[in-house]
C-alpha cells in the first residue's frame, strides 16, 4: 500500500557538507556545534563519502593518530560506502535497505548521482510515530540484553565496551538501578584531552586509564544523569516520539522498581517500520 508522503523526497533535508580537503577537526567541531550526528563529503555537487560522529569518536579513541586533528584530512578517514536511494523509493523500502546494508543514514541522488539530501534513522523513526501509532508495544523490538557500567568505573572502561561491542550508547547503573546513560556523542569533546603523540590501541584490553587521557575521568563524569526511559508495555510510537522530542537515539525500558529491563532505540523502530513494507 502506497502512503503519500512516505517516500524519500518526502523524508530527505539538506545535508551539512564538507569537501574532501577539509579536515577532522572542521568535521568534529561542526558536529558539536549544530548537534548533528554526520556530515556529508563532496564536491562538485557529487556525493563522496560520509562521516559520522561515531566514526570520530572511534577513529579518536582506537589508535590517536601522530598527527593533530586539523592535519588530517577528511578524504582520509571517511566512509565513501555511501548507501543511495532515489527520491520516490518508498520510506519502508528504504527502512529495509538501511537495516540491510547496517547503515544509519541514506543519501537520496537524483538519475544524474547529483546530491539531492539525506535522511537517517530520525526521519524513518517520525515517519513510524505519524503512520503507525497503536501498532507494536516496546516489548516486540526491545533489545533485553543490555551493556551495562558502573558511575564509578573510569570511562576509558565504557569507550572499549562501546568499541568492542560496537553500540553507541551503555547504560550506566548502580546495583540494577538505572542511573545515567553515555552516548558517542558524549565522548566527542573528551578529544581535546587525548595526547596526540601517544598512541592508544583499545584493542587490547587494559584495566586502567591510558597514557593518552590527561585526566582519570569516570563515567559519572560524562554521563546524562537519570536518562529519559519508557516501559515494556508502552506504544512503540510512544517510545519513538520520546526520543525524536528529546533528540535522543535510544532509551533504557525499566520496570516499577527502576531496575533495567531492556533498551530500545531508533534502529527498532526502523525495524517495525521495515516489518510494514
Amino acid at each position: 500500500m502506497y502512503i503519500v508522503g512516505l517516500d524519500a523526497k518526502g523524508a530527505m533535508w539538506k545535508p551539512v557538507t564538507l569537501g574532501p580537503d577539509e579536515t577532522v577537526l572542521d568535521a568534529r567541531d561542526i558536529l558539536l556545534r549544530y548537534g548533528i550526528s554526520r556530515v556529508v563529503i563532496a564536491k562538485n555537487h557529487k556525493p563522496l563519502g560520509i562521516v559520522t560522529e561515531k566514526d570520530i569518536a572511534r577513529f579518536l579513541y582506537e589508535q590517536v593518530p601522530p598527527r593533530q586533528l586539523d592535519e588530517i584530512r577528511l578524504d582520509e578517514v571517511m566512509s565513501r560506502s555511501l548507501v543511495t536511494v532515489g527520491e520516490e523509493t518508498d520510506l519502508r523500502a528504504c527502512a529495509k535497505v538501511m537495516l540491510a546494508k547496517g547503515v544509519s543514514s541514506l543519501v537520496v541522488v537524483d538519475g544524474k548521482k547529483n546530491l539531492k539530501g539525506i535522511f537517517t534513522k530520525t526521519d524513518l523513526t517520525t515517519a513510524y510515530v505519524e503512520y503507525y501509532a497503536m501498532e507494536h508495544r516496546v516489548r516486540e523490538f526491545m533489545t533485553k540484553k543490555v551493556i551495562t557500567v558502573a558511575p564509578d568505573e573510569p570511562v576509558h572502561s565504557a569507550i572499549m565496551l562501546m568499541i568492542v561491542n560496537k553500540i553507541s550508547r551503555i547504560v550506566v547503573t548502580r546495583n540494577g538501578r538505572l542511573v545515567g546513560m553515555i552516548t558517542g556523542r558524549d565522548l566527542l569533546p573528551l578529544g581535546a584531552m587525548v595526547e596526540r603523540r601517544q598512541p592508544w590501541n583499545v584493542k587490547k584490553w587494559q584495566p586502567f586509564i591510558p597514557a593518552g587521557i590527561k585526566a582519570a575521568m569516570l563515567v559519572s563524569d560524562v554521563m546524562t544523569p537519570n536518562p529519559v526511559t519508557t516501559t515494556a508495555d508502552s506504544d512503540l510510537a510512544d517510545a519513538g516520539y520520546i526520543m525524536l522530542r528529546n533528540r535522543i537515539s535510544g532509551l533504557p525500558v525499566v520496570d516499577s522498581k527502576q531496575a533495567v529491563a531492556g533498551i530500545v532505540t531508533k534502529t527498532d523502530v526502523v525495524k517495525a517500520l521495515a516489518s510494514h513494507a
